[in-house]
């Protein structure tokens, strides 16, 4: 019991294991995906068209401050190497100055990664400075994050760990639950009665010592049967009016034997005791 308990730490250890791995390789592929994010953005506003688009149209939103841009036919879209950030990917054009604060906060909530921000700066023909921070983002599934790192070993050793700690927890089960040996009236015919004891003895039943010892001197008894001068003299041998105990001995005895065997005590003519099993009449 005690060999299986420590046995425990191992799974619990491989699970432990597969967690820190899987957090590695979780840090790793995000970390190659704001890469990505960071390329396709820099090579979006390198282009003069997209970022005359992006100035020219931002200041004239009614409502709000922000333009986001996406989409996986996108030019954007495109730029990107990681096929899983392809769909969820957009980019994010807020006024600067302190403007868009909100919307950019909104934004990164509602994605796992995002880039590095790059400002634009226009000298408008009205005389005023535009000034514009772009950001691009993503939301990719965990899955997809996961199945982007190649390697399927956390997960294979997370499911090792769990299939064998449940297996050990079932065993842990079985073995503390009592396990009941038929008693046979024909193998103490066969055999005397001082054997009989050892031969035929219940094992793995939740009792006391004295208990234990009670159960023993009914099984050493050929006929099963115990007076109450017999149980009192071997259990109290010491104790003035051991009777007084007696009744309540009896009676924790008989409900521990209940809940876990076939045994009874029966109280014969209130001066002894015998020992029956119900499936077999005798206990042998």
């Amino acid at each position: 019991m005690k060999s299986l308990r420590y046995m425990i730490v191992f799974p619990v250890l491989l699970i432990v294991v597969s967690v820190a791995e899987g957090w590695y390789h979780y840090d790793r592929v995000k970390a190659d995906m704001v890469s990505d994010l960071n390329q396709a953005l820099e090579r979006v506003v390198a282009s003069s068209a997209t970022v005359d688009g992006v100035l020219e149209t931002l200041p004239l939103l009614q409502g709000g401050t922000m333009l986001t841009l996406g989409g996986e036919h996108t030019d954007f879209a495109r730029q990107l190497q990681i096929p899983a950030l392809r769909d969820t990917a957009f980019i994010a054009c807020c006024l600067g100055g302190g403007h868009g604060r909100a919307e950019d906060s909104a934004a990164r909530q509602a994605a796992r990664i995002c880039s590095d921000t790059i400002m634009l700066a226009r000298h408008t023909a009205e005389g005023t400075d535009i000034a514009v921070t772009v950001k691009a983002y993503a939301n990719p599934t965990l899955a997809s994050i996961f199945s982007h790192s190649g390697s399927g070993r956390p997960a294979v050793l997370f499911a090792a760990g769990l299939l064998m700690l449940g297996l050990m927890l079932v065993a842990q089960r079985m073995a503390m639950k009592p396990q009941l040996l038929p008693v046979s009236v024909d193998a103490c015919q066969q055999v005397s009665s001082s054997s009989c004891a050892s031969a035929i003895m219940p094992r793995a039943l939740n009792l006391t010592p004295m208990q234990e010892q009670l159960l023993e001197l009914f099984y050493a008894s050929p006929s099963r049967t115990l007076s109450k001068e017999d149980i009192c003299a071997a259990l109290w041998p010491k104790k003035d009016n051991p009777e007084d105990g007696l009744y309540t001995f009896i009676s924790r005895m008989k409900s521990s034997l209940a809940s876990q065997s076939s045994l009874r005590i029966v109280n014969r003519r209130g001066r002894e005791y015998v020992l029956v099993d119900e499936t077999g009449g005798n206990a042998c």
